[in-house]
């Protein structure tokens, strides 16, 4: 059967995969500034804090003589380029009837494609959240080179000195939804050195002793949601709201998923759907979402059925990572059943 501390790590695909979508709602308008998904940018600082906790569980030990800095990044860059070629080609379709030359277009993308960003207001004008991938990027990169072998009270500090300087520029802006623009760069990547770094601490915890939480798995999964929905309306400024989201409300409830109750064997499947989804989501979404304004249909229904459509590329993406958990879970389950017999 699988390894209980696996088990974990499947509700963490599940928060992953509902990260994901709560990022696709915000990008889908389907709420107005202080309503519903209007603070589901701030999904992103928790897409960085699972991303260092997980590298850190499966790679950490490697990094070194047995897995080189260019090494790893050649195989985070195997998994990204293809669905960020993906999202980028989509993103020339959805600005194909705009006045760009063909050399512009030709350009955008190959940039796009490339996770090079344009010293732009916005950096990839054909599919903005890819900024977050670049930032993840370097984010792997510098924790390939330097921040695993960094013990973890240096780490603390290195995360909270990150956070005072994203608390000021964020105070500044009056809002935290910072990073896609050339001069929101440097809040995003300390948005990265908060959440990111605190990903490996909590990792390095977890590894020696896993923590056991009393609280159900369900609730765990959504409590993310659930705070970034009801944020809104909190009698506080934008920016304060954030904040506390990503500097508390996000860790606590992290930390919560890491320990709660294991979900039962019926729920895996979806669990790991979710997490298989999380990645091929976000990187072509927006694009998705954006054709379907530039059909000129602005209702709730054509991003709804956009957002479906952005739902269903992704699991055609994740169809071979779906296909292995079901090869690996007839294998568990035939080895219960020797183990019984």
């Amino acid at each position: 059967m699988m390894h209980e501390r696996s088990k974990r790590l499947v509700l963490l695909d599940g928060m992953r995969g509902i990260a994901a979508i709560g990022v696709v709602l915000f990008h889908a308008e389907l709420a107005g500034p202080g309503v519903i998904f209007s603070r589901g940018y701030l999904f992103v600082d928790l897409f960085f804090l699972l991303s260092g906790f997980v590298l850190t569980l499966a790679f950490d030990a490697r990094f070194g003589p047995e897995l080189r800095v260019g090494t790893f990044l050649r195989q985070r860059l195997r998994r990204f380029l293809p669905l960020v070629a993906t999202g980028s080609l989509l993103g020339v379709l959805a600005v194909h009837g705009q006045d760009y030359k063909p050399i512009a277009f030709l350009l955008s993308f190959v940039v796009s494609a490339t996770l090079i960003p344009l010293p732009m207001t916005m950096m990839f004008p054909l599919n903005p959240p890819q900024w977050s991938l670049m930032v993840e990027l370097v984010a792997n990169g510098v924790h390939a080179r330097w921040l695993h072998r960094i013990p973890a009270r240096i780490l603390l500090l290195f995360a909270g000195a990150c956070a005072a300087g994203m608390a000021a520029m964020m105070i500044r802006a009056g809002e935290g939804n910072l990073g896609a623009g050339i001069w929101q760069l440097p809040t995003g990547l300390l948005r990265a050195g908060w959440s990111y770094t605190l990903g490996i601490v909590f990792a390095r915890i977890w590894r020696v002793r896993s923590t056991r939480i009393p609280a159900d798995w369900r609730i765990a999964l959504l409590a993310p949601l659930a705070v970034t929905t009801a944020l809104p309306f909190l009698p506080a400024p934008v920016w304060a709201g954030d904040l506390m989201v990503i500097l508390a409300i996000f860790p606590a409830l992290f930390w919560m998923a890491a320990g709660a109750v294991i979900p039962p064997p019926s729920a895996e499947r979806l669990l790991t759907a979710l997490g298989a989804i999380s990645f091929p989501l976000y990187a072509v979404h927006f694009p998705i979402l954006r054709i379907a304004d530039e059909l000129g249909n602005e209702t709730g229904r054509a991003f709804g059925v956009a957002a479906a459509i952005a739902v269903s590329a992704a699991l055609a993406f994740a169809g071979p990572q779906l296909a292995a958990f079901r090869k690996r879970r007839l294998a568990n389950s035939a080895g219960g059943a020797v183990a019984d017999a």
